[in-house]
């Protein structure tokens, strides 16, 4: 799994979801912690969060067989055989359940932002279900072989950013024209399974409640320019200074890493990256995000990002509170 596929699995989740979900901030005499309990949750978040309804395990492998299927049926329409993959045993590891939280200072001690570290994580090296077609596909041909992950996947650039990720220019700066945004029509059978299992017919894709879901989509972004949360931030910008570290924001400091880890070339041979520019990186990237979290819980960023939130929230719903019965009256009659 290389880098650029674990900054995708961690950044590819809907842009809405990861907005209504709020900003999660630690208990007031404590270290951040991760997750969002309700507390954390201001009226809006909560509404969204309850909009899809609790499913079981037993419910998500379902939904996972079916995509499966879905995937046999459109790679035996581009002529290859393809056998369903059993994904059930996909379930999360001891180890897993012992990480620390992703904003915790424990976790920027150890794996800073995830970047250059993934690899240390538990359970980043367990291997998962063994896939069926595995054999079939060693046995054939290199041109065969694009053929079938073209079919599969889509076709693919050479070294394709993350979903929703902004990519940064030569100077390393990026800009919102930039972003690449996540279409099912071009990621093969998979992206057309995904899309009819999991958001064909979901609320989420009702042009009705389009024109909500955008003011829901800028509501953070104004939020973020609340006087308290300025303060805060312009407190974090000083205190990383003042550890050698020149950014205005947490988000800054992040996409340092991760621009300047895409930037540590390939070898042709192994696939691997440099290891010494990696191990390099990586201290590097430890001690940005230990002062990152130092200073954020100094500054009280996530605090006041999180009040600022709950602010905002309660005013949008006081001020649509029609919209939002009409889409949780929706969202329930879908679920049926």
């Amino acid at each position: 799994m290389r880098k650029t596929q674990f900054a995708a699995a961690i950044t590819t989740a809907s842009v809405l979801v990861l907005l209504v979900a709020g900003c999660s901030g630690g208990p007031a005499d404590s270290e951040p912690t991760g997750g969002s309990s309700t507390d954390d949750m201001g009226p809006l978040s909560e509404i969204m969060n309850n909009l899809g309804g609790a499913q079981d395990e037993a419910k998500m492998n379902e939904q996972a067989a079916a995509s499966e299927e879905i995937v046999a049926a459109c790679m035996r329409d581009q002529g290859f055989d393809y056998i369903p993959q059993d994904t059930s045993a996909m379930a999360p590891s001891e180890a897993d359940a012992d990480m620390p939280d992703w904003d915790s200072l424990e976790f920027a001690q150890q794996y800073g932002y995830g970047a250059t570290t993934w690899q240390d994580m538990p359970g980043s090296q367990t291997e998962g279900p063994e896939d069926p077609n595995a054999d079939a596909v060693a046995a054939m041909s290199e041109s065969e072989q694009t053929a079938y992950y073209e079919a599969l996947y889509g076709k693919q650039e050479e070294e394709p950013a993350p979903t929703g990720v902004e990519t940064a220019d030569a100077s390393g700066e990026s800009s919102e024209d930039d972003m690449q945004e996540y279409d099912w029509t071009t990621a093969g059978c998979q992206g057309k399974a995904q899309h009819e299992t999991y958001e064909q017919g979901q609320i989420w894709e009702d042009p009705e409640f389009k024109p909500l879901f955008d003011e829901i989509s800028k509501l953070y972004e104004n939020s973020a320019d609340d006087e308290s949360v300025l303060a805060a931030q312009e407190e974090w910008a000083q205190c990383m200074a003042d550890a050698g570290f020149d950014f205005d924001t947490p988000q800054d400091a992040q996409q340092s890493i991760y621009t300047a880890s895409d930037g540590i070339p390939y070898d042709e041979t192994t696939g691997e990256q440099d290891p010494t520019a990696l191990a390099d990186l990586k201290k590097t990237e430890i001690a940005t995000a230990v002062a990152d979290r130092t200073c954020n819980t100094k500054a009280d960023l996530d605090k006041a990002t999180l009040a600022a939130s709950k602010k905002a929230e309660q005013e949008f719903v006081d001020s649509h509170k029609e919209e939002l019965d009409a889409l949780v009256a929706k969202a329930a009659e879908n679920a049926g």
